[in-house]
């Protein structure tokens, strides 16, 4: 048997912070996703700081921030050579790793330390994108005789339509991810060696294609309108792009957006509780191994809160991201942390995990200490997000304050995260807190060449509709 734990590290795209149900939400149903957070430490203020999917993939990987890394968007078809890797690291100490899903990295099929990967960016097959032209899955699918390219519903990877899976359940893209990493995990590993796997689930990110029944589930359900703060503009009759980005959207498809985000995340739930029954459950030679599970997402999803969609932003439904850190026969200590943790800071919490020592290109914090019970601080006062593209947006989050710069217009939000987490009300026009941000701010963009980041020059929104989403508002 292997000396080392057995490492799952389960991720999936574009899930938002306050989609668990231990984190509060009491209309979506994750009850193995809240048992295995409740088994160790769950990271309630957990942000991606680049939160859209390459930057995020990338820092998973080396454990470097979008600074260090060198990507601060979304970008396309860059190579990347990091110094180390969380699968090499753990490959070298004698982890057998592997890799099920979407990795969204480049070159395509690039292992990046994994032994082995079985690859599927999306489940929107594209066979002429130069960038995603492997797609496991659809090879998959043609092997098992279906000729139908799943992404016959024509709703785009950034949609806010939906509609039900077309096809059976057990070829959904949820359910082949599952079998993978069981077949994996019980039939193709080696097994007189711990294992690493990576199991990467491209949902919730869209198309937004539930399966009927959990899809039915949820559309029973009276679920509350998205957030909208005071500062949102008003209701309009304009038409927008089912891709747009900025609304005011209807909501009645928002509504109808958050019950198949929600259905597709409970079926990724269901996935997981197959996955760890058939690995670890009852009369299995792992049930007695120490294995260490840990749950995650790269970025959260708007979803009409604020009459915005999608990600890369810096309020809290498209940074805050679910984070555990859970187990089976391992020493965790049962908790809720409020601590300010980050993507940044996986890598080096795993290889901790594994014993193995963390290379010193890796900055983010082990959060070791935390999941045993050993401290309660990381002793972090703010974390620095930024995410370049059409809406570049810099931002600090404290304690308790959110600050967001817009470059593009030199605007700025504050917000009082303790008196308001839904971020409804815009201070930057009523609190004394302003130029204390302001230099914070300040300090992390110092040596930056590209921005000017000019107090003199910088124009509080005062509780307004930003210009730089809404510039006619």
């Amino acid at each position: 048997m292997p000396d080392r734990p057995h490492i799952l590290l389960i991720t999936t795209d574009q899930q938002r912070g306050d989609c668990l149900g231990i984190n509060g939400n009491r209309f979506l149903e994750t009850p193995n996703l809240d048992s295995l957070a409740a088994s160790g430490v769950n990271f309630t203020r957990a942000y991606s700081l680049c939160p859209v999917c390459i930057p995020a993939r990338r820092t998973l990987l080396s454990g470097m921030s979008a600074d260090e890394h060198g990507l601060r968007g979304y970008q396309d078809g860059l190579d990347f050579d990091p110094p180390a890797t969380l699968p090499g690291c753990l490959g070298e100490a004698g982890y057998q790793t592997q890799l099920i899903g979407k990795m969204h990295l480049h070159p395509q099929g690039k292992r990046y330390g994994f032994d082995n990967i079985i690859l599927s960016e999306t489940s929107n097959y594209r066979p002429r994108n130069p960038w995603q032209s492997r797609n496991d899955y659809a090879t998959w699918l043609r092997n098992r005789g279906v000729t139908q390219n799943p992404q016959s519903h024509g709703m785009s990877s950034n949609s806010r339509l939906c509609r039900p899976w077309n096809m059976d359940e057990s070829l959904h893209h949820n359910q082949w991810l599952a079998q993978e990493a069981v077949q994996f995990l019980t039939e193709r590993r080696d097994p007189e060696c711990p294992v690493f796997l990576h199991l990467s689930f491209f949902h919730p990110h869209p198309p937004l294609v539930p399966v009927q029944h959990y899809f039915e589930r949820y559309l029973s359900k009276d679920l509350p309108p998205a957030t909208l703060g005071d500062w949102c503009p008003s209701p309009d009759n304009q038409v927008r792009h089912p891709d747009s980005a900025t609304g005011p959207f209807s909501a009645e498809i928002i509504q109808r957006a958050t019950a198949a985000y929600y259905a597709l995340i409970q079926q990724i739930d269901d996935c997981i509780a197959f996955v760890l029954e058939q690995w670890l459950g009852y009369g299995s030679s792992d049930s007695g191994s120490p294995c260490y599970i840990v749950f995650s997402s790269d970025h959260g999803e708007m979803l009409g809160d604020h009459q915005l969609y999608r990600k890369s932003l810096g309020y809290e439904a498209s940074s805050r991201v679910p984070f555990f850190i859970g187990g089976h026969n391992v020493p965790l200590h049962k908790s809720s942390s409020d601590e300010l943790v980050c993507w940044e800071d996986i890598a080096p919490t795993l290889l901790d995990l594994a014993g193995v020592p963390v290379p010193g290109s890796m900055h983010g914090r082990s959060l070791v200490p935390l999941a045993r019970g050993e401290t309660t601080t990381t002793g972090r006062e703010e974390l620095f997000g930024q995410c370049e593209g059409q809406h570049t947006s810099h931002w600090l989050i404290t304690d308790r304050w959110k600050y967001l710069w817009y470059p593009k217009t030199n605007e700025e939000q504050v917000f009082d995260l303790q008196e308001d987490p839904g971020e409804c009300h815009d201070l930057s026009t009523e609190t004394s807190e302003l130029e204390t941000l302001r230099s914070r701010m300040a300090d992390h963009l110092a040596d930056r060449s590209d921005l000017q980041y000019d107090t003199a020059k910088l124009t509080p929104c005062g509780n307004r509709p930003p210009k730089v989403f809404w510039p006619e508002a």
